[in-house]
């Protein structure tokens, strides 16, 4: 069996122990083997432990976002949920296979092992998606995602954990040069206003004015800063939101026959 990081054993531990309970000190590696024997020593379920590692290799190796005071203060870059469930790496990435690219528009990447990651669709009918109002009453809200992988590892014979992953940093950076964009804007705006009043402040006539410009054109920078973030963090949610809703579905075999979605697109549209 593959020998594990320290980096790595640490935080299979620490989800062992979530799942019951005691942390064990690490090694630099450590082979699964010997680390269900230390589990068993300090009276972990192995199962849990199973469960853990699982968990640990589903990971995918992470990679460091852009970051600066206006990104960071949008909101992550990036979103991830995971559970465990019936079902084998194969058979779960098969279901996925077939669903993204019908209900959710989302395209295959690439395949490597037990990881598979798709993206948006760039055809005529994916930008049509992407500006529409959803399908049977949502939207389609990991059109925005860079990629979204998933990562399934088995437990067992009979069980695995899965993994999803979106990148949404193209979006973060979108909204953060649409708030640069504003700003930039705003400021101009107040020059050209504020360039014949400023003739008038050594009168004292135009200090009032000026000062009730700038406090204007602050507010309003404010505004729109705020209903961005606001935007961003709703849609960021709503992916997050779907994806947990992707895990439910397969967990309830919701996506073994996935309907048609140009059926469902025609029958919508000429339903209203």
């Amino acid at each position: 069996m593959a020998d594990i990081p320290r980096t790595a054993l640490e935080r299979v531990l620490a989800r062992a122990t979530e799942l019951q309970s005691t942390t064990p000190d690490g090694v630099d590696s450590v082979s699964e083997e010997r680390l269900l024997d230390i589990a068993r020593e300090v009276g972990l379920d192995v199962a849990h432990v199973r469960q853990a590692i699982a968990e640990e290799q589903s990971r995918l190796p992470l990679t460091e976002a852009s970051s600066g005071l206006l990104l960071d203060a949008l909101g992550p870059a990036a979103l991830s949920a995971q559970r465990s469930m019936a079902g084998t790496p194969d058979e779960l990435l098969r279901c996925l296979d077939q669903w993204m690219p019908r209900m959710e528009s989302l395209a295959t990447r690439r395949r490597i092992g037990n990881r598979q990651s798709w993206e948006p669709r760039h055809d005529p009918l994916g930008n049509f998606l992407r500006a529409s109002f959803g399908v049977g009453g949502r939207r389609f809200d990991l059109l925005r995602v860079d990629q979204v992988t998933a990562s399934v590892t088995a437990i067992d014979q009979t069980r695995s954990v899965i993994r999803f992953d979106a990148d949404i940093a193209g979006m973060r950076r979108t909204q953060r040069n649409q708030a640069i964009g504003i700003m930039g804007m705003l400021v101009l705006m107040f020059a050209v206003v504020a360039t014949p009043v400023v003739l008038l402040v050594s009168t004292g006539t135009g200090t009032g004015i000026l000062a009730g410009l700038s406090v204007f054109t602050g507010g309003v920078g404010m505004l729109a800063w705020r209903a961005i973030r606001r935007s961003y963090r709703n849609a960021v949610n709503r992916m997050h939101l779907r994806l947990e809703q992707l895990l439910d579905d397969l967990e309830q075999n919701q996506l073994r026959e996935p309907p048609n979605l140009l059926q469902k697109v025609v029958g919508q549209i000429t339903s209203r």
